[in-house]
Order: C-alpha cells, then sequence, then structure tokens
C-alpha cells in the first residue's frame, strides 16, 4: 500500500493514467447502478448484481379498461424488486402494513391488498419506477400527496399513510370491497336507471367538490370508481396520481414520460391538441362515464387504436346515444350531446349541472 501511495505523489504519466482509470471506473458503475435503479431492477452492490429490467404484465383484477385505449399495465407481484406477498411496508406515521396479494395494476405503481396493525384491509400503492428526482411517477406520487392533503369527502377515497420502501414510494389508501364501476359495467347487461343516478349523483359530488378545492381530476373513468358495496351504497373517486391543483406549476396534460396523462377514450378533445387544463376536461370525462353506464358505449369505441381515437376526438361530435339506445329521452341525449361538445364553453359548467333537471328521466331508464 504505501508502495502504491508513493506511486500516486509522484506525479508520473503511469500515475495520472492510474487515478483516471480509477475515476472513469468508479462513474461508470455510478452510472450503471444509478440507471438500474431508475428503471426499478432490483440492485444489490455485494455480491454485484443488477437484476432483469421490469416488463409490463397483466395483473389479474382490474388490468384493463377492456380497450386498447385505456388498458394499464404492471410489472405484477414476481417483477416488483422491492414488494412481494408477506412483504412489511413501514409507513411514515410508524405504523407497518402487512402485503397480501396484488390488486390492480397501472403503468406507474401496482395496487396490492395490506393489513393494517389492527387487522383492518387496506390499499398499498407501489410506485414501481422508483425514486428518480422529476420522473413522471415520482411527480404523480408528490402530485397524488398534495392532493389527498386538500381533499377530504365521503366520496374520495381517503389516503391513510405514505412511506418509502428501498427508495420506492408508497401510499396507503382506504379499502372500498365493492369492486369498481368497470367490473359493473363488464358484468351487467345493462344498469337500471336508479343505479345510473346513484352512482352519477355521488361522483359529480366528488368532482364538484375537488373543483371546489381547485384540484381537477384528469382521469375520471369507470375504473377510477369505486363502490364500498354496491351501488347502491357508497361511491368514492380514486386515484388523483396526475390531478392538476390549480395555480401550481403543472406538466403539460398529454405528455407524461412520453405517454398520455388519463385515458384516451375519457379525455377531452382540446387537451389533445394542447388547450389548457380547465374543470371542463373533467366535466367532459364525467360525461363519457355516464354515456358508457347508459348505453354500454364509449364515444368513438369503433376505433381500436388509440391515434384514431385522438384524431376522432379532435375531427368528429360524439356520436348520438340514441344510436346505441333508442329508449334515450331527447332531453338526455340534447344534454349528453352538450356535456361531450367539442368546444368546451358549450359544457355545463359543474357535474351536477350535468344531472341537474334529468333525474327523474335518468331514474326511469
Amino acid at each position: 500500500m504505501g508502495d502504491f501511495v508513493r506511486l500516486l505523489s509522484t506525479g508520473s504519466a503511469t500515475a495520472v493514467l492510474l487515478v483516471v482509470a480509477v475515476l472513469i471506473l468508479c462513474i461508470t458503475v455510478s452510472a450503471m447502478y444509478g440507471t438500474a435503479f431508475v428503471q426499478g431492477r432490483s440492485v444489490s452492490f455485494w455480491p454485484p448484481s443488477i437484476g432483469e429490467r421490469p416488463r409490463p404484465t397483466t395483473v389479474e383484477h382490474g388490468a384493463s379498461e377492456g380497450r386498447p385505449s385505456a388498458s394499464v399495465t404492471s410489472t405484477g407481484t414476481d417483477l416488483n424488486p422491492v414488494v412481494d406477498r408477506g412483504t412489511i411496508l413501514q409507513a411514515a406515521s410508524g405504523k407497518t402494513y402487512r402485503v397480501s396479494s396484488a390488486f390492480y395494476g397501472g403503468a406507474n405503481a401496482t395496487l396490492y391488498k395490506a393489513e393494517a396493525g389492527d387487522g383492518a384491509t387496506v390499499i398499498a400503492k407501489v410506485y414501481w419506477r422508483g425514486l428518480a428526482p422529476n420522473s413522471p411517477s415520482w411527480e404523480m406520487f408528490q402530485q397524488e400527496q398534495r392532493s389527498s392533503d386538500i381533499l377530504t369527502h365521503r366520496n374520495i377515497v381517503r389516503t391513510l399513510d405514505r412511506g418509502l420502501r428501498a427508495g420506492y414510494p408508497f401510499t396507503i389508501m382506504e379499502f372500498l370491497g365493492g369492486g369498481t364501476l368497470r367490473d359493473v359495467l363488464r358484468t351487467r347487461d345493462r344498469l337500471p336507471g336508479h343505479d345510473i343516478l346513484a352512482i352519477a349523483s355521488q361522483v359529480a359530488e366528488a368532482i364538484d367538490y375537488a373543483h371546489s378545492r381547485g384540484v381537477l381530476h384528469r382521469d375520471i373513468k369507470p375504473g377510477n370508481v369505486l363502490f364500498e358495496s354496491d351501488p347502491n351504497g357508497r361511491v368514492a373517486l380514486s386515484d388523483f396520481g396526475i390531478a392538476v391543483i390549480l395555480g401550481a406549476v403543472t406538466r403539460d396534460i398529454t405528455a407524461v414520460g412520453g405517454e398520455f396523462a388519463g385515458s384516451s377514450s375519457y379525455l377531452a378533445p382540446e387537451l389533445i391538441i394542447g388547450g389548457g387544463v380547465t374543470r371542463l376536461a373533467d366535466i367532459y370525462s364525467f360525461g363519457v362515464v355516464l354515456y358508457e353506464m347508459i348505453s354500454k358505449v364509449v364515444p368513438f369505441d369503433e376505433h381500436r387504436e388509440v391515434l384514431a381515437i385522438i384524431r376522432a376526438k379532435v375531427d368528429s361530435d360524439a356520436p348520438d346515444i340514441r344510436q346505441f339506445r333508442a329508449d334515450v329521452p331527447p332531453d338526455i341525449a340534447a344534454r349528453l350531446a352538450r356535456v361531450l361538445a367539442r368546444d368546451p364553453s358549450l359544457r355545463p359548467t359543474s357535474a351536477h349541472a350535468v344531472l341537474e333537471g334529468l333525474e327523474d328521466q335518468v331514474r326511469g331508464l
């Protein structure tokens, strides 16, 4: 060791080359491990090893909105490098949660059922791309925390806790065991009118409350509408991960890591062409959900490719809902045409206004 130190102190060409080589080696190794961490790979410093990059795969429950435009993917429990069945998550509050099974896969996170210390079932949402500053998943995590701090309402899913697991952020949310509106639409031939009204009224409560607190959801769709028990019980809106808090610095609506922020089937056309993010975009998405509950069809669903759906939204008005369900009253068809207008100024200004005066007609469907 002494000889090595003396060699470095000589300032010879050999010593300089040796120092440069060591620096290059350190920088290269640091870059490799840093890149692997950001990509969500498992990393072991001793013995040195880097796991495979996570590849998206479908998880068993709610892994798709039923069409290419709204499909979601996840690493799944077998590919997530930090969470598996039996994993204990230590939250910022000091409470612990034991993961029991995968529940839902998303593009940036996986939801797991977990058990709290008191035996209650909760949902753990683990962002599987890791803690990379300014990355889309990290920004979504932070946005969801800001939204949860602002929003407290019976029709919005509550965030209970949060924390980090090996550098991967997670949130703990209340578990609603009745499934999602997407599940209901898949399993029922037709929703009765009283169910449509019960669901839509509660979703409207959540949307208008969020808007009153300066929060825009940006991703209203059936997969984000959860039931506590059944459609006639409590309904809650979830997933404010890509929400906008008015007055805050926000990202472009249409580009998050090179992908659309939101589901193209439910996305307002003005957002596709780079228009401003306003509450009227949420009203449009709510209108698409109501349209689907009544007709079992999503406007422009005949286009199976995402880009074709986007192009149709920008170029064409939504089809009259009576093309798909002839018994829909003219007043409901006219209201939906306004809600889904390409010109945002023609839409109702609140979610309640979408239903106002039509309650009896919706109930009679």
